[in-house]
């Protein structure tokens, strides 16, 4: 028998092909908060001493329908950080305009990355849980879109998911 053969190392577990050191490298985030809700969820997660995640704030009044002026009014450089972030997050509440997803998901979709929508439906909202215009478009411009009553949620999943 070779003698390299002899000192491979077992596999991680017992299972061959096991990633051997899991979560070995801290993923990149890049959060997007659109609307009223949005922004101010991901401007409190700003300032959270959050590893590895950019914050953006995209508020589509701020600059009237110029979606370039929106995007530019939001600081930062979005595409560099779409692009360049391991998970790309969304987060949304109800009523929020989030006219911008499509274009958020579009840079994201020029590389190849998954777009995730966080939305945020109050308990006592979700009684008429009819679709609404933000339900909608969030629907049809991400891969996932993870509904949730209470904002909590969002910074713990952020964080969780970033270590």
């Amino acid at each position: 028998m070779n003698a390299a053969a002899e000192k491979s190392p077992a596999p991680a577990f017992g299972l061959p092909g096991r990633i051997q050191t899991p979560n070995s490298k801290p993923r990149s985030i890049a959060l997007v908060g659109l609307g009223a809700g949005g922004a101010q969820i991901a401007r409190g997660l700003s300032k959270q001493d959050v590893a590895n995640l950019d914050v953006h704030v995209l508020a589509k009044s701020a600059a009237g329908d110029n979606t370039v002026a929106a995007i530019q009014a939001g600081g930062g450089d979005l595409q560099r950080a779409l692009t360049t972030a391991d998970m790309i997050f969304i987060v949304a509440c109800r009523g929020d305009d989030v006219g911008l997803a499509p274009v958020v998901s579009g840079i994201a979709h020029s590389r190849n990355h998954p777009v995730t929508a966080l939305y945020i439906v109050p308990p006592e909202e979700t009684a008429s849980m009819a679709e609404d215009a933000t339900l909608k478009t969030l629907r049809a411009g991400v891969e996932m879109l993870v509904v949730v009553s209470d904002q909590s949620y969002v910074p713990a999943m952020i964080a969780a998911l970033g270590s």
